[in-house]
């Protein structure tokens, strides 16, 4: 059952949509079935290195390939794995609320906090048609929405439609992946009073947080994937909090490496040519101790040698890993 009323919705996501939220990858075997047991070992690891918050089911976890079984299997293994110990958020990427609804009411008995809820991709874009979308969620599930901005999911709210939904009382966020920090700036001035308005671009947190007034990092991967770095990022993001800058600045730019090939294997295929590249982030997160195995079909299942390679060689370099501990080659 929710931890709040529909009153109670944005100020429980002030005061809980804080710190790093990380959206995973899943594990598949080798014959691209889901492998339950790799995930609830991946959630429990998670939780162990101080994870606060697990976002479930979105594009980077391959949700939009599974069955309707496996989401559910997929989506209790999660809950029953984390156990309490981290807040979680699943991305519900159907286009009809009736099935948002139903999604909902199945995550609200296993405990999730929070809804993230893709913009409508098929019939609806009117302005009015995109409301109403979200006016029957907020009316008839019991969870908080946070919205999800991003040009991947085929239509873009602009600012005004936000701001009318900002004052719906179960809309307590938004990710806003549009890349372009000025953007959440700007969207943050104009709802940020009424809804957590997150920019996942974890690069920007320490001027986002210090001049601007970010709170979390919502719905990337820079806990996992920093590895042995981790405290540092910590680190990094408790000394923004107390608004020391100067403090904070030498721990951001140790982590540079991290970001850097980040963009590199990511980032720039997803930007520039439309591709989630996931086989490299898989590998990543393999090379730090989880278990993710291959990528499913059509996505190509594994990454080559030489990017394999460069992951090592910046891994180990910049410290996230020593290579005693890389755990495939």
């Amino acid at each position: 059952m929710a931890k709040y009323t529909a009153k109670e919705a944005k100020q429980w996501a002030r005061e809980h949509m804080v710190g790093c939220t990380n959206a995973p990858t899943t594990p598949f075997k080798q014959d691209f079935s889901l492998d339950l047991e790799a995930l609830a070992f991946n959630v429990n690891k998670y939780a162990e290195v101080g994870l606060y918050g697990l976002m479930t089911g979105g594009n980077m976890a391959e949700a939009w390939n599974m069955t309707p079984t496996e989401w559910y299997q997929y989506t209790e293994t999660c809950a029953k794995a984390a156990d309490g110990r981290m807040m979680l958020t699943s991305v519900i990427l159907d286009p009809s609320p009736f099935t948002v609804i139903e999604k909902a009411e199945v995550l609200d008995g296993l405990g999730y906090d929070l809804l993230e809820v893709i913009n409508p991709v098929i019939q609806l874009r009117s302005d009015e048609d995109v409301y109403g979308y979200f006016k029957y969620l907020n009316d008839n599930q019991p969870l908080g929405i946070v919205l999800y901005q991003t040009p991947n999911a085929g239509y873009v709210m602009n600012h005004g439609l936000i701001n009318r939904l900002a004052d719906l009382d179960k809309v307590v966020g938004i990710k806003n992946g549009m890349s372009n920090p000025a953007d959440t700036i700007s969207l943050r001035k104009m709802a940020g009073d009424r809804i957590v308005v997150t920019e996942p671009m974890e690069s920007f947190y320490l001027w986002d947080s210090i001049v601007h007034g970010a709170q979390c990092i919502f719905g990337t991967l820079e806990v996992l994937i920093y590895g042995d770095k981790r405290d540092t990022l910590f680190k990094m993001m408790d000394l923004a909090a107390e608004g020391d800058f100067n403090a904070a600045l030498p721990l951001h730019r140790e982590l540079e490496p991290l970001r850097d090939l980040m963009v590199e294997i990511f980032l720039v295929p997803l930007i520039e040519k439309k591709i989630y590249n996931l086989a490299p982030v898989k590998y990543w997160l393999d090379v730090l101790g989880y278990k993710m195995g291959a990528c499913r079909p059509p996505v190509a299942p594994y990454c080559d040698d030489a990017v394999k390679q460069r992951i090592r060689d910046v891994l180990v370099g910049c410290g996230a890993v020593q290579a005693s501990a890389i755990a495939v080659d």
